[in-house]
């Protein structure tokens, strides 16, 4: 890419974020590539497009891997049911110079908590850049977006998992490229797949089906600027699907969601800050960090007072140094109406 031409697609992104960082609300309408309609029909979403923000993610195109990123994952996480049990899972690919997968499973009915996460070289790797297909030894994503394939494997199971991506694409940011840690990152998610397999624990096989959000970054940027953050991935009983940041770096605290409605327009609005309401607290006895596992969401443009609880406390991975991916359950209200859901949360660094 030329240098003037990401200046000027870095100075869009940063307008937009500068703005509802400092408390501004930016209705953002982007069409949803290739994205099926809610009622998982063929049609594809397209919203009104203007005035909107350009998008910077192309799909299925983007899926494929991107050699030139120095960071770059595949982030897919969902919440599962088998006839009344109850599980929620993670699978993470990363690649760069230590490709990596992290890998977790919560039974939601019994509390407990697996998880295992490995390094690899990049000969044991493979990262198609013509299609997804990002292979490392204990984890594969592979195959189109209404067609997925997870398989990840870790000591206490399995994961297989066919992936249906339905409705319409979550441009993060509304643009899908964002200011990230004194660099840019490209970022879209799939916020609603239909999802059906098995889910094997402690060697008893279960027929699954739920919803998973598959979230995809890459980019080049620094992580020692980054001090701790707070994300969430909120699917909400009434069809809005909202991707929360809570980020503190450089000394300073930014918070700030991307919300996308089921007719594929988008709004990038503030959120009071979350650390003022962060509690529930849990101490890992493993890398003795400190999580919070209880959060009050309030996005005033929406009229929304969200009260996320993630059950159980102690799910960290033991990758980074420890950081917190765990199932949770949301009620509250928004734009003064009752609201449920299901969330996945993500807490790096120590919350003290």
């Amino acid at each position: 890419m030329r240098n003037s031409h990401r200046r000027s697609i870095v100075a869009i992104a940063a307008l937009a974020f500068g703005a509802l960082v400092t408390g501004a609300v930016l209705p953002v309408q982007a069409t949803a590539e290739l994205g099926p309609d809610p009622a998982a029909t063929s049609k594809s979403v397209a919203a009104s497009t203007a005035p909107a923000f350009p998008t910077f993610v192309q799909l299925p195109a983007d899926q494929a891997a991107h050699p030139t990123a120095t960071q770059e994952w595949w982030y897919v996480v969902g919440h599962l049911n088998a006839g009344g049990h109850r599980f929620g899972y993670e699978v993470q690919i990363t690649n760069g110079q230590t490709p990596q997968a992290l890998i977790a499973i919560t039974d939601k009915t019994t509390g407990e908590y697996y998880t295992h996460s490995q390094a690899y070289s990049p000969d044991q790797t493979s990262f198609s850049t013509t299609e997804l297909d990002a292979r490392v030894p204990s984890a594969t994503l592979s195959g189109p977006m209404d067609g997925m394939r997870l398989h990840a494997t870790l000591p206490a199971g399995t994961i297989d998992l066919t992936l249906n991506a339905r409705g319409p694409v979550m441009y993060n940011n509304g643009t899908g490229l964002i200011p990230f840690l004194g660099g840019t990152s490209y970022y879209y998610s799939l916020p609603s797949v239909a999802s059906q397999g098995t889910l094997t624990v402690n060697n008893h096989t279960y027929q699954v089906t739920g919803e998973s959000w598959l979230d995809r970054q890459w980019g080049t940027w620094d992580w020692s600027t980054a001090q701790k953050w707070t994300w969430m991935a909120v699917q909400l009983s009434n069809g809005d699907r909202v991707n929360l940041w809570d980020i503190f770096a450089q000394g300073n605290e930014h918070s700030y969601a991307t919300v996308l409605h089921p007719d594929g327009t988008h709004e990038v609005l503030a959120v009071n800050p979350l650390a003022d309401t962060t509690s529930a607290f849990w101490t890992s006895p493993t890398t003795g960090k400190r999580y919070g596992t209880r959060w009050t969401v309030k996005i005033p443009a929406l009229d929304a007072s969200l009260t996320v609880v993630a059950n159980p406390q102690g799910q960290e991975i033991q990758s980074f140094g420890g950081i917190f991916e765990g199932a949770a359950s949301v009620t509250g209200w928004y734009r003064d109406k009752r609201v449920a859901g299901q969330a996945y949360v993500e807490q790096l660094g120590d919350w003290r």
